[in-house]
C-alpha cells in the first residue's frame, strides 16, 4: 500500500507557537511556529517517506459555518502579527521543496483536508495519514485513514484508528459528529444540551446510530416508542431544541467535497525527488542554522541509502 500523509498546516502552526520558545531569527524575526512545522516536516519527508504529500491551511475569510451560525469561533482569541507573518515562510519552505498546499477562503482546513482523504479512496492502494491537533478530524478515520494526533507539542502523539476512536469516545469515527451535536464543541463556541454529556450522549447513539434516528424514533406515537429507551426529560430537552442539534451537527460535520479537489489534483501530490538546495537557500533566509545541518546530513543519508 502507498501512503498518503495530508498535514493540517493550521493545527501544526499554533501547535508550535504556544509549545516552542519565541525563537528569533538574524533579522530579530520570530520564527518558532515555521520552525517547528518546518522540523515536523523534515521527519515526515525523511523518515514517514511518503508517496503523497499535501498540506492544507486556514484563510482569514469567513467560512459557510459563519453564515450558519454568527457566533462560530467567537471566542477564539487572535494571534498577533508576529504569529501571522510565519504563514507565508512556512508556505515558501513548501514550495522549496515542491509540496502542494491548500487554501480556499470560504472552507476551513479541516474541509479541504476532507476533500483530499476523499479524492484518495479513487486509488486503491492508497492510504491516509491525517496529521493534526484537532480531534475533529477523526471523523475521517476508516479502515484506509488514521489520524496522527499531536497530543502535547509537537513530539507526543497518539495514532487514532476505528478501535481507538471507540474506546475513547464510545462511538465511531462516523459518529463523532452525532456526539458533538449532543454535546457541542466549546472550541468552536458550539453548546450542547445542558445535561448531556459524553456518557449519555454515548449511549444514545450507540441505542440509536443517529441524531436523525433518535428523532425519528422521538416522532413516532408514545404507542409505537419502544419504552425506556429514553428518558422523558431527556425525550423532551431533545425535541425542544432539536433545531440547535441539527445546527450543530452540519456545523461539526467536515465537507468530503471542495472546489478543484479532485483525483488528477492529487496525483500532483505524489512526492517526488526534492533538490534540497532550494530548501536550504529558504533554510538560510529564515536564519534556520541547526535545521540546515539536519537536512544535509538527512539529505546526505538518503542518497547513501540510494548507493547499497
Amino acid at each position: 500500500m502507498e501512503k498518503f500523509i495530508i498535514v493540517d498546516a493550521s493545527a501544526v502552526l499554533h501547535r508550535a507557537w504556544h509549545a516552542l520558545p519565541k525563537l528569533k531569527n538574524f533579522k530579530g524575526q520570530t520564527i518558532n511556529a515555521v520552525y517547528g512545522f518546518t522540523s515536523l516536516l523534515l521527519k515526515i519527508l525523511y523518515k514517514d517517506k511518503p508517496d503523497y504529500l499535501a498540506v492544507a491551511f486556514d484563510t482569514k475569510a469567513p467560512t459557510f459555518r459563519h453564515k450558519k451560525y454568527k457566533e462560530y469561533k467567537a471566542n477564539r482569541i487572535s494571534q498577533p502579527l508576529e504569529f501571522h507573518k510565519q504563514i507565508p515562510w512556512t508556505k515558501s519552505v513548501l514550495k522549496s521543496f515542491g509540496i502542494k498546499s491548500f487554501s480556499q477562503n470560504g472552507l476551513e482546513a479541516d474541509d479541504l483536508i476532507g476533500a483530499l482523504n476523499n479524492a484518495k479512496k479513487e486509488i486503491n492502494n492508497l492510504n491516509a495519514r491525517i496529521i493534526t491537533g484537532d480531534l475533529d478530524l477523526l471523523q475521517l478515520v476508516d479502515n484506509r485513514t488514521e489520524v496522527y494526533f499531536l497530543q502535547q507539542g509537537l513530539n507526543q502523539n497518539k495514532i487514532y484508528n476505528s478501535s481507538e476512536v471507540f474506546k475513547r469516545f464510545g462511538v465511531s469515527p462516523k459518529q463523532i459528529i452525532d456526539l458533538k451535536a449532543l454535546v457541542g464543541d466549546p472550541s468552536d463556541n458550539i453548546f450542547g444540551l445542558t445535561n448531556v454529556g459524553p456518557k449519555t450522549a454515548s449511549q444514545l447513539i450507540q441505542k440509536f446510530g443517529s441524531i436523525e434516528d433518535i428523532y425519528q424514533y422521538l416522532e413516532k406515537p408514545p404507542s409505537r416508542q419502544s419504552d425506556n429507551l429514553i428518558k422523558e426529560s431527556l425525550a423532551q430537552n431533545l425535541i425542544k431544541n432539536k433545531r440547535k442539534v441539527l445546527l450543530n451537527k452540519m456545523l461539526v460535520t467536515i465537507q468530503d467535497k471542495a472546489p478543484g479537489i479532485n483525483i488528477s489534483v492529487l496525483q500532483n501530490c505524489r512526492v517526488s525527488k526534492t533538490d534540497p538546495e532550494k530548501a536550504l537557500k529558504v533554510f538560510k533566509t529564515l536564519g534556520f542554522k541547526s535545521l540546515a545541518k539536519r537536512l544535509t546530513t538527512l539529505a546526505a543519508e538518503k542518497k547513501q541509502t540510494k548507493l547499497f
